[in-house]
């Protein structure tokens, strides 16, 4: 499996870059214009997503609804698992014995909706710049990078349907510009008139996860770039009880703060994935054990868990 994955890394290539760096009113546009393309363009196709050693297999369907989008993206291997997103919610769908189980998700964004709605914001942070032509899917597309301007972020290699400006292919990178993890689609169909609805996607529930209570921690200082865009209860799978759950982002970058109340002392943890792509870090804070978890460089796990302190309110 290993062997294979490596192969199909190969194929898929990562060009050597000979292009430009553009101009910040130039970088604005191109980044609009992708992530609109993402957002507003019908289209239907069969993805790659790769992890280390992982790899799995997607379809996504996208139609534009009103100011946003309606979107269903399932796996076609392993556990039967799907996204369905409306408007600005977003659930995700569980199979389990023959049943559905239904998960809240903070955030409606995935493949090949990796941008936010300001995009153009993103170039006070990474510098653009465009590459060469190549073809994904069957598709011309042309390469883009997207350069951390700092070290508090990983960068990005997109390639970019010639006419659309839709991603056809994403890879996150660290600064050593190594692979962390890709998306490639297989094939897609830009323009296609799929119905979500009669894929199997319901309306999704109005309720959203449930506002957190007065707040007992704050974070003094964030990296450049970075702010608060989610925050509610939620119950993970380890613990018997809800934890508060902070979500913060440049637009492209991601971090998730956990808060929950000590129940003993707690042992300073911290830790990096095989690859060095996801960074944790966990102390106490007052009464509270809280963990600092994303994929970003540890520089920014470690800023923001090092800057946390009992909320002055209190």
């Amino acid at each position: 499996m290993k062997r294979s994955f490596v192969l199909i890394l190969a194929l898929l290539g990562f060009p050597a870059w000979s292009g430009q760096n553009l101009p910040n009113d130039s970088a604005e546009i191109w980044l609009q214009r992708m992530a609109d393309a993402a957002r507003q363009l019908p289209y239907e196709g069969v993805f790659v997503f790769g992890h280390g050693d992982r790899m799995q297999t997607l379809q996504v369907i996208n139609q534009p609804s009103g100011g946003g989008k309606v979107s269903r993206l399932w796996m076609l291997d392993g556990q039967q698992r799907e996204v369905r997103c409306q408007r600005n919610r977003s659930v995700s769908v569980l199979g389990q014995g023959g049943a559905l189980r239904m998960e809240r998700r903070l955030g409606n964004r995935h493949f090949p909706d990796l941008l936010p709605e300001n995009a153009a914001a993103l170039a006070a942070w990474y510098g653009v710049r465009l590459g060469d032509e190549a073809r994904v899917g069957g598709m011309g597309c042309r390469l883009v990078e997207l350069i951390p301007k700092d070290r508090y972020r990983w960068g990005y290699t997109l390639c970019v349907e010639n006419r659309n400006y839709l991603p056809l292919k994403a890879v996150m990178v660290n600064e050593a510009g190594q692979p962390l993890l890709q998306y490639s689609f297989a094939e897609i169909r830009i323009g296609a008139n799929g119905n979500v609805a009669a894929a199997g996607a319901p309306d999704i529930p109005a309720e959203m996860p449930r506002p957190a209570d007065p707040e007992a921690i704050e974070v003094k200082q964030l990296p450049p770039g970075y702010t608060r865009v989610a925050a509610g209860k939620r119950r993970l799978p380890v613990l018997a009880s809800e934890v508060e759950h902070w979500v913060y982002s440049d637009g492209l970058n991601i971090v998730s703060l956990f808060i929950e109340p000590a129940t003993r002392p707690v042992a300073g943890l911290k830790g990096a994935s095989p690859r060095g792509m996801m960074n944790l870090l966990t102390r106490q804070v007052g009464d509270y054990q809280v963990t600092v978890v994303g994929d970003v460089p540890w520089t920014t796990v470690e800023s923001i868990a090092m800057n946390l302190a009992e909320a002055r309110s209190r």
